[in-house]
């Protein structure tokens, strides 16, 4: 008994020593994403079948300035302005998968019947304080899809990349593609 009360304050010690020794990750400050998984759910409204489709990309960031307010005024100055290429921070470009006069089926890029319209937007600020820190996570991006500008079946996919809040001008993350999505299914 008296030799357990002497060795356990020591492993307390040694114990409190290395846990306290844990380094922070070391990221670039260029964030990196990861495509991790798409999420869908199918409903009728108003007579149109919707998809509501969540994109669930995991990231690094070595300096943890992602996300944009919705609300504060520094996140709508230059160059996150309305307007700006930098606007939205969470990027996409929608590909079809079309059929080919040899029978295959091969992605296209989606063009939009109205110009400047995509399913690109905002995912808000991921640290509550301007602390310069390394984050990792996973960012869930949802948006609704329509029956009245796709068919049923339709085979679709994005590609994603996000913008971080760097002055003067944003960093771009590498691009990732997601998996087939088989709308209204």
């Amino acid at each position: 008994m008296k030799y357990l009360f002497k060795y356990s304050a020591v492993l307390l010690l040694l114990l409190v020593l290395f846990s306290s020794c844990r380094k922070e990750p070391v990221y670039d400050v260029v964030p990196h994403i990861e495509f991790k998984r798409v999420e869908k759910f199918t409903y009728d409204e108003f007579g149109l079948k919707r998809d509501q489709i969540s994109i669930v990309i995991g990231f690094q960031d070595g300096d943890g300035n992602l996300g944009l307010s919705r609300t504060s005024d520094i996140d709508k100055e230059p160059p996150f302005d309305f307007g700006s290429p930098y606007y939205n921070n969470f990027m996409t470009k929608l590909y079809i998968k079309r059929p080919q006069p040899n029978g295959e089926s091969k992605f296209e890029e989606y063009i939009f019947p109205v110009q400047g319209f995509d399913f690109s937007g905002r995912f808000p600020r991921l640290s509550t304080d301007d602390r310069t820190e390394p984050l990792e996570g996973e960012i869930k991006y949802t948006f609704d899809i329509t029956s009245d500008l796709f068919r049923i079946g339709d085979v679709i996919k994005f590609d994603v990349f996000i913008y971080d809040r760097t002055l003067p001008v944003p960093h771009r993350s590498n691009t990732v593609s997601t998996s087939e999505i088989t709308l209204f299914q």
